[in-house]
């Protein structure tokens, strides 16, 4: 069995969602891509954001849950979201590796969360979860690029990554992303940018 470390000299603050490397706050994937993320959402009602965000954080608490634990436990306005990923876990029956995975770069210093990585068919699979109306690639496809470089940095190798989209239906769509040079340039570039910006 593949053995995900834990790595206590990377600390996590919820409510600030602040991480520090033995000490010294180091920037998360969410915040690099800022620039990305307000460019898409810069129409969006503020008020349907926090929604979406209460909702999502419900949803990925009772998944954590559920795959530790076999606990359902779930508010009934969410109660979709959870069926469509209790569904896809009692049929793919993945190994858990580790859930809620804090992880940083070794060399390039930003660190992230990863929701999911377990095995599947013998593959170490990366497993984000989405309850967002759609997918959004360009988002989704630099999120999972900087968590699978961030574990790769540590030595664990991801065969596959992918999003878990859930939807309010019960129905789910498990969307797979390869490796990208580009989203990973697009990170980096981002993460330049960041410390620029923090040099003044």
């Amino acid at each position: 069995m593949i053995e995900i470390p834990s790595f206590p000299e990377l600390t996590f603050e919820e409510e600030s969602h602040i991480y520090r490397l033995n000490g010294s706050e180091i920037p998360s994937v969410t915040t690099l891509m800022n620039p990305l993320s307000s460019s898409f959402y810069k129409t969006v009602d503020p008020a349907v954001l926090e929604r979406a965000a209460r909702r999502g954080t419900a949803v990925h608490n009772a998944n954590e849950n559920y795959a530790l634990y076999g606990i359902e436990d779930i508010s009934p306005a969410y109660a979709g979201y959870f069926a469509g990923f209790k569904e896809w876990w009692d049929k793919t029956k993945p190994v858990v590796l580790a859930t809620e995975a804090r992880v940083y770069h070794k060399i390039l210093g930003y660190a992230g969360t990863e929701d999911l990585l377990c095995l599947i068919n013998d593959r170490v699979t990366m497993i984000d979860y989405k309850t967002s109306a759609s997918v959004n690639q360009m988002l989704c496809g630099v999120q999972l690029e900087g968590y699978d470089r961030a574990f790769e940095s540590h030595g664990i190798k991801v065969d596959d990554r992918f999003i878990l989209h859930l939807a309010r239906d019960g129905s789910y769509k498990l969307i797979r992303f390869d490796r990208s040079p580009k989203c990973w340039s697009v990170l980096a570039a981002l993460l330049t940018v960041h410390n620029y910006i923090n040099e003044f």
